[in-house]
């Protein structure tokens, strides 16, 4: 399995909220991972993205929001699909906590630009580890 954190406001430079993203070899071995943590039915998707509340061991509020699944088997087929749509999902989440609106168009630039930034640092690093060779 490949883990990586993608940050929502990496393109604003901060880096301290981010997603969990994790990729495992085959759709299978992710609804494994997707059910064991009782995240819900993972029935035959190809991705799946959830929102949390992260805490650490003394019960404080961490910075992850949010956890990813990829599979290299479904990323071949339609690499840039699953990874926005995820991403999108990821995105809607860290708007929804920091209460953005997104009936107006600073909102929506901003849900824009978290969603792009969190693919292009999920696509980089799939790439240079090589998950769709």
């Amino acid at each position: 399995m490949l883990k990586m954190r993608v940050y929502p406001e990496a393109w604003r430079g901060k880096k301290h909220l981010y997603v969990d993203v994790r990729v495992f070899r085959d759709r299978k071995a992710m609804h494994r991972d997707i059910k064991s943590g009782h995240f819900g039915p993972a029935n035959n998707c190809h991705g799946q993205c959830s929102g949390i509340a992260h805490y650490d061991k003394r019960g404080k509020l961490t910075g992850k929001f949010a956890i990813m699944w990829l599979n290299a088997e479904d990323l071949r087929a339609k690499p840039a699909e699953i990874v926005a749509h995820e991403s999108i999902h990821a995105a809607m989440r860290h708007m929804k906590n920091k209460s953005v609106d997104l009936s107006d168009m600073a909102g929506e630039e901003a849900l824009c630009y978290c969603a792009g930034s969190m693919t292009q640092q999920i696509n980089d690093r799939l790439y240079r580890a090589k998950v769709f060779a």
